[in-house]
Parts: structure tokens; C-alpha cells; sequence
């Protein structure tokens, strides 16, 4: 299989791939501090990738048209009224650009569809493309100190409190 990385692409005329399967592309990916993956539990990484999997068995044609999909267990739809925090890094009209959501508390990914080529724009885990109170409202994303900042966080809490119980017992 070849990369295409040609990046005359989004002149190219469009050719009616329905009948071919989804594919990913991270070739657009923009990490900023609104959208990347440094936030996230261990299971994120993971849970995109059975998503990706997932929709890569199917057609173009089931992706844009299967209502299972696009209200139900994806929720894949269109932007209407989103006010993304920073502009979108690729010259396209936000009304083309979709969201794949892994479910109400996992946030989602953003993209657009050329033929049957999904390219990711932005990874969403925090919904700051939609931010709401009930999910934090937006937050910029801070990478942790090591690739494993979070245990270290929890073992610099727990440390703590061991230290405050063995103050307590003398």
C-alpha cells in the first residue's frame, strides 16, 4: 500500500468511492493545547483504536448514510454551531468538518472526508469543540512532566497522605 502524500489532494476531483471501505489519515493531525491525547486515562489511546477498527470495516456509503451510526452508537455528524478555541488548521468550512464520538464522556475526533479518506484534524478527548459546564468547560491541555505524569501525580498524593497518617499516629 502506498502513502499518498500529495498534497494537491484537496484539488483533486472528487471521485464517488462509496462502495470502497473507510480509511484514517493522520497526515492533517494537529496537536495543540486544546486537542491531543496528553490528558487522557490509559484506556483513550486504546478505545480510538477499536473505533478507528470499527469503521474501517465499512463503506463510504455506510458511513455517511447509516442512521445506527450517526445518531446512535458514534454519533457521527456535521458541525452547526461549534465555536472551536483556536481556528481550524486546514482551509475548509467548518460545516464540512465532522465529529466521531466515542461515546458521551470520552469526547471524540474531528475531521472531513475526501473519497473514502477520513482525515483527522483534532483529537477531542476534553469536548473543547463543544465546551459545556458539564464537562469542565474548555480546558487547555497541559502534557505531563513525564510520559507517565499521572503516576506520578497520584504517587506524589499518596506520599502525602502516608506522611499525614504517620504524623497522626505520633
Amino acid at each position: 500500500m502506498s502513502v499518498r502524500n500529495d498534497k494537491s489532494l484537496f484539488k483533486k476531483e472528487i471521485i464517488d468511492d462509496g462502495d470502497k471501505n473507510v480509511v484514517f489519515s493522520f497526515e492533517l493531525l494537529d496537536i495543540n493545547k486544546y486537542f491531543n491525547m496528553d490528558c487522557t486515562c490509559h484506556n483513550w489511546s486504546s478505545d480510538l483504536m477499536c473505533v478507528l477498527k470499527s469503521l474501517s470495516g465499512i463503506t463510504r456509503k455506510q458511513f455517511k448514510s447509516d442512521t445506527h451510526l450517526r445518531n446512535g452508537t458514534y454519533r457521527i455528524h456535521y458541525h452547526k454551531n461549534a465555536v472551536p478555541p483556536i481556528p481550524f488548521p486546514v482551509k475548509i468550512n467548518l460545516s464540512e468538518v465532522e465529529q466521531i464520538r466515542f461515546d458521551a464522556s470520552k469526547g471524540g475526533i474531528h475531521g472531513f472526508m475526501i473519497e473514502n479518506v477520513f482525515y483527522i484534524v483534532w483529537l477531542d478527548p476534553l469536548h473543547n469543540m463543544y465546551p459545556s459546564e458539564r464537562h469542565g468547560g474548555l480546558k487547555e491541555i497541559k502534557p505531563p512532566d513525564t510520559c507517565c505524569g499521572w503516576h506520578d501525580e497520584e504517587l506524589r498524593r499518596l506520599t502525602e497522605e502516608n506522611k499525614e497518617y504517620c504524623e497522626m499516629l505520633g
